[in-house]
Formats: C-alpha cells, structure tokens, sequence
C-alpha cells in the first residue's frame, strides 16, 4: 500500500470538518530543498562567518523561530550583522511535524514560539483563532507597495496584515521538444502564451498509444498538482469566474457558475473524452512521467526548472507562459511562505524586527541569493532576475521567465479560515471528476459540502 502524507488539516484540529486527505502546497519543502543545489548557477560573494558582539552592558535578547526552511542558517548571519543583540534559534521541522507543532504551539499560547513560517493559505485559519499579531505598523506604505498586490491580499485578515510576504511562486507550460518535433508541433517560445484550447488541440497529437492496448505509452498533458485549486483555480478565473465569494465564505453561486463549469468541463474532457491526460493514482507526474519522456507538455511549478537542470534528462525541454483561455483573462497561480509573529511571543519586538528585516529589501534579496532560493515576493527583488547575468542563458533564463510571470495577473487562493475544508472538499471534486463524474452534478456537491463546513464560520 502507498504511504500517503498526512495533510495540514490533519493538524489543524479545531477546524473540525470532513475527514482529512493528502495534500500539498503550492511550494513542496523537499522540493525545494532538492531545488537547492541546482538552481543557482550566480556567482555570488558567500556568507562569512559573523560573530555577534553586544555592548557588556546589554543582554542578548533570544527569539524562538519555527522553521521549514534550512536555508535560513545561511543568512542568519547577515541579520546578526544588522541587528546586535538578538539571536535567533530555528527550530527546523518536516513537513508533517511543522502543522503538527503549529497547532499545539500556538494553540497553548506560551510564547513558543515568537516566530513562524506560514504557508499562505494557512493566513484567514490563524487569523481566524487570533494565533498572529497584526503588523501594519511594523513596515513604510513603500515597503508594503514593493510586495506583490496578491501577496499582501494574501497575508491580510479581516483588513489586518498578519503575515508579512516573504515568498511567491509562479507557473510555467513545459515541454519536451523531442515529443514536440514527433508530432510536427513548433514549440511555444519561452515568452509565448498558448490558450487552454491550443494546448488541448497539441496534447491530441502527443498522445501515442504505439502498441494498440488502448493505453498511451506517451502522454500530451497533464497538471503537476493535478487536483490542487492552486493550479487549478486560473482556468475559471480566466472566464471570468471567482474562488469564492467576497465574505470569504460563500461557494454557492460562486463555484457553481457559468465559468466553473465550463472551466472544469475542459478539465474532464482531458482526461475522459480526448484522453491526453492519464488517469488513476500517478503521484507527482513531473517525477514519473516528464523526467522519464512519457509526457510532452506540463503545468509545472518553477522549483522544476531547477530539478530538470540538474535530472541529466535525455531530451531537450523547454517553457512558456501559463496559458489562458481563448477571449478570456490572463491569471496566473501564486503564493508561498509568508512570516508571522505569534499573537503570545516572549519577544515581540525583537520577533517583529526579524520578520521586518528578512521580508523587506535587504534580507529579502540575502535570503533569496543565499537561502533556500524561493522566488521572492518583492517587485524589487524580483526585478534583479532580469539584470542578473546569471540569468541570461537557458535554462537559468527560464527562472527569469519565470520571475515576470510572477507579476501577471497572479492571483492568490481563497482568503478564507475554512481554506482546508474548500482546499480538501475540491480536491475529491476534481478526482471525481478525472474518474468521470458530471461536472455540474460534482460541483454542486462539493457547493452543499463546503457550505456545510464553512457554517460554523459564520
């Protein structure tokens, strides 16, 4: 039996509800720390070793700080250089253990700990249980206009900003050339924009069933986070449609509607009338299919860039901008990590001075060249993508592509507390309907589910 992963929700235990599923975020943790060692090719001067020395007079103040992150060991030492007196002491956990430790620490309020990472969706559900302290005061009106628009929509609660951006992310139509120029299809350039119905129209004809079974040895397209509303969600949303509705609470009308149907209709279709997508249980496609060559176009995430990079693949591959609907909207996917102080810290100031330093200008950018790398969810930091020469050739140019698309019309998933029962209650939508269900018939289901959870939001 496959081991499966235990899901954030497992965790989050006051948030009662439908019983738990497998999920994922947007970022991966292993993914990225897999993405680590390939995807920075920039010559850049190394962090050296900082002794933190404070006046006698003065007590170092220490802060606790619950971390996904390694990459953060890197760039403490930059902070340290900035901020004589505070020390910070990680607590690096896996993912399954992170929620896990989220819930028990901030529920029992005993100031452990005074910092955390927030995976972004997870904002409204701490919001929602008071566990963040609010945060408008801590930075300038030009600090919060260099963050991405849908990263701040995204930390903000209730009018109140609680998680400071930190991260982003964005995603990319991949290909492999190989099977491209089997089929005769001129590859999408690296700054082309295919619609939904040209990548439907190309999958056809990558899909190649060479023995007869009736099962494709190749296929021409699948999602990477293939029942995730991360992904998903711009397909409705290019029709014109929402994620939820502006309560941050109601789905019927909402989910139900015109641009969901047809949004979903075309989801079905790939998988059970033109048959280019594979069905049943294939994990992370990326890793089974793309890699090994049976696959020739996905919606992937830009950690993949890196990975390909370093995967020694047999083919030749490519990336264009994420596609869109015919006479519809341009939107893209987006979040990532986020920083947040405990609502209970033992040392909010020196908690809140931390939080400034590595989600503004100069810790931002020191934590992107030498962390864990994540796009960073500054316009400024973003920016240096296309100055950088590190950038300047494939497949690194593919990360500056990458870091534009990122500023595209991103929108951010619902900002609701009840994320995990809609985030969940879609994604057994979504598998039903790869597996056949009506479309109309499943999405009011999950309208009827997912207002029964949200009721006692209310």
């Amino acid at each position: 039996m496959k081991e499966k992963k235990l899901s954030r929700r497992d965790f989050l235990l006051l948030s009662g509800g439908a019983a738990a599923g497998t999920l994922l975020a947007a970022c991966q943790p292993q993914v990225i720390r897999e993405t680590v060692e390939v995807t920075r090719q920039v010559e850049v001067e190394k962090p050296v070793e900082v002794t933190v020395e404070v006046p006698a007079e003065v007590e170092p103040v220490t802060i606790s700080f619950l971390a996904i992150h390694p990459g953060f060991d890197d760039v403490l030492p930059y902070f340290y250089d900035d901020n004589p007196g505070i020390v910070v002491e990680p607590d690096y956990l896996s993912w399954d253990a992170f929620f896990e430790q989220i819930q028990v620490r901030l529920a029992a309020g005993t100031g452990d700990p005074d910092v955390l990472e927030v995976d972004v969706p997870m904002t409204a559900a701490y919001g929602y249980r008071d566990w963040l302290l609010p945060l408008d005061d801590t930075y300038t009106q030009a600090e919060k206009d260099d963050w991405l628009d849908a990263a701040r929509r995204a930390g903000t609660y209730e009018g109140k900003l609680i998680s400071a951006p930190m991260n982003t992310s964005a995603q990319l139509l991949m290909y492999n050339k190989s099977l491209l120029d089997r089929a005769g299809i001129e590859p999408p350039g690296e700054n082309e924009r295919w619609t939904w119905e040209q990548v439907a129209e190309a999958a056809k004809q990558l899909t190649f069933d060479d023995d007869g079974d009736g099962t494709p040895e190749t296929w021409g397209f699948i999602w990477e986070q293939v029942i995730r509303i991360y992904q998903l969600q711009p397909m409705p949303m290019s029709l014109g449609g929402k994620a939820i509705g502006d309560d941050g609470l109601t789905v019927r009308g909402v989910i139900d509607s015109d641009p969901w149907i047809e949004a979903f209709t075309y989801y079905w279709k790939a998988f059970n009338e033109w048959k280019f997508a594979p069905v049943g249980d294939i994990g992370w496609p990326s890793d089974t299919l793309f890699r090994t060559g049976k696959l020739a176009l996905e919606l992937m995430g830009t950690w993949n860039i890196g990975q390909n990079a370093g995967a020694d693949l047999d083919f030749e591959w490519g990336v264009s901008r994420h596609p869109y609907f015919a006479g519809g909207e341009i939107v893209t996917p987006t979040g990532s990590w986020h920083m947040g102080v405990s609502a209970t810290a033992d040392q909010p100031d020196e908690a809140i001075r931390f939080v400034r330093w590595v989600t503004t200008a100069r810790g931002n950018e020191l934590y992107w060249r030498y962390g864990p790398h994540d796009m960073p969810a500054l316009k400024s930091v973003l920016a240096l993508f296309k100055t950088d020469p590190g950038f300047d050739d494939p497949p690194m140019y593919y990360e500056r592509v990458a870091a534009d698309e990122a500023t595209v019309n991103p929108q951010p998933r619902p900002v609701t507390p009840g994320y995990l029962e809609y985030e969940e209650i879609l994604g057994d939508t979504f598998e039903d309907m790869r597996n056949g269900a009506d479309v109309r018939e499943a999405l009011a289901t999950a309208v009827d589910r997912i207002e029964a959870e949200m009721a006692k939001y209310g």
